[in-house]
C-alpha cells in the first residue's frame, strides 16, 4: 500500500510538474530554470530510488526527505507562479487602465478633431456663402441673383429713359409746332391791329375830311343866306 501511495504521488508530482513546466514556458528566464531545477530534482529522485515488482507490475522505492524536498520545490514553484500570476494580473490591470485612458484620450482627441472639423467646415460654408451672396439694403441676397437684377433694372431704366427721349422728342417737336403756330397767330394778330389801327386813321381822316366839308358846307349856306 505505501508502494500504491507513493506511486500516486509521483503521478502527481509528474503532473504538477509538467503543467508547471507548461506553463512556465511563457514565463521569465528565471522561472524556466525554476522549471528546469524541479525537473532535475524529480530525474535525481527517480535515479536514485530502487525498484522491484509485484503482482506483475513495477514499482519504486524513494527516500522520503527526497520527497519532502521536492514536494517543498513543487510548493514554491506554484506560489511563485501564483505570485507571477498575480503580479501578470496587476501588470495587466495597469496596462488595462493605460488602454483605458489612452482609450480616453483618443476619444478627446476625436472629438476635438470633429469639432474642429465641424468649425471648419462651417467656416467653409460661411466663406462660400460670402463669396456667392451680398447684402443689400440689409436683405442678404446672392451674386447672380443680384447681377441679373442689376441687369433687369438696367435694362428697364434704359427702355424707361429710351421712352422718355423718344416722349421728349415727340413732346418737344410738338410744343416747337406750337411755338411756330402761336408766333404765326401771334404775328397775324400784330398784322391785323397794325391793319385796324391803319384803317382806323384812315377812317378818322376820312371823317374829319367830311367833318371839314360839312363846315364848308354850312359856312356857304351862311354865306348864301346873307
Amino acid at each position: 500500500m505505501k508502494a500504491l501511495a507513493l506511486s500516486i504521488l509521483f503521478s502527481a508530482t509528474i503532473l504538477t510538474a509538467g503543467m508547471a513546466q507548461t506553463q512556465t514556458r511563457t514565463a521569465t528566464p528565471v522561472r524556466n530554470r525554476a522549471a528546469y531545477t524541479l525537473q532535475q530534482q524529480f530525474n535525481s529522485l527517480k535515479f536514485r530510488s530502487s525498484s522491484y515488482t509485484e503482482k506483475g507490475q513495477g514499482y519504486r522505492v524513494v527516500r522520503e526527505s527526497g520527497l519532502d524536498a521536492l514536494l517543498r520545490s513543487v510548493q514554491d514553484t506554484l506560489q511563485a507562479r501564483q505570485q507571477s500570476i498575480k503580479n501578470a494580473g496587476k501588470e495587466t490591470a495597469v496596462a488595462l487602465a493605460k488602454t483605458q485612458q489612452e482609450l480616453a484620450d483618443q476619444k478627446a482627441q476625436v472629438l476635438a478633431l470633429q469639432q474642429e472639423n465641424a468649425k471648419k467646415d462651417q467656416q467653409l460654408q460661411q466663406g462660400a456663402h460670402d463669396v456667392a451672396s451680398l447684402t443689400v439694403l440689409g436683405m442678404d441676397m446672392d451674386k447672380q441673383v443680384y447681377v441679373w437684377l442689376s441687369l433687369g433694372i438696367i435694362l428697364g431704366l434704359g427702355v424707361l429713359a429710351a421712352a422718355l427721349s423718344v416722349m421728349y422728342k415727340n413732346s418737344n417737336a410738338e410744343a416747337q409746332e406750337k411755338i411756330h403756330a402761336f408766333e404765326e397767330v401771334n404775328e397775324e394778330f400784330k398784322n391785323y391791329k397794325q391793319a385796324a389801327r391803319d384803317k382806323e386813321i384812315k377812317l378818322k381822316r376820312e371823317q374829319q375830311s367830311e367833318a371839314n366839308k360839312v363846315e364848308e358846307l354850312k359856312q356857304q349856306l351862311a354865306q348864301l343866306r346873307n
